[in-house]
């Protein structure tokens, strides 16, 4: 196909601050997974597809398919839709297993 660009399954992003492997950062309205340590405003790859276990809000029970958000000032995965200051949360994806109350994670299929 002449219009193919990538499989998309990563994107290249510049940070506003540092995101360590694994760390999870805000793109847009959906999130990113950093494939490696990524510098404050250095373009990085993050996973934009596939499953993580990501930290979750640990007052949330969460079922397996549930549409789960990111908070990006917390750090954690939520059932919320908003957060702090009744900003909108990012999209995070849907919980891919169930997570109980009390649970530090959930694995989170992301971006879907």
């Amino acid at each position: 196909m002449k219009n193919f660009v990538q499989p998309g399954r990563t994107i290249s992003f510049a940070p506003a601050a540092a995101v360590s492997a694994g760390g999870v950062t805000k793109i847009g309205s959906r999130i990113g997974v950093a494939v490696s340590n990524v510098a404050a405003n250095t373009p990085g790859t993050f996973a934009v597809e596939e499953v993580f276990r990501l930290p979750k809000l640990a007052t949330d029970a969460i079922a397996a398919g549930d549409s789960v958000r990111w908070d990006h000032l917390q750090g954690l995965v939520t059932l919320a839709t908003t957060g702090a200051g009744n900003v909108a949360l990012a999209s995070a994806g849907y919980a891919f297993s169930a997570a109980a109350a009390g649970d530090g994670f959930v694995d989170v299929k992301i971006n879907a």
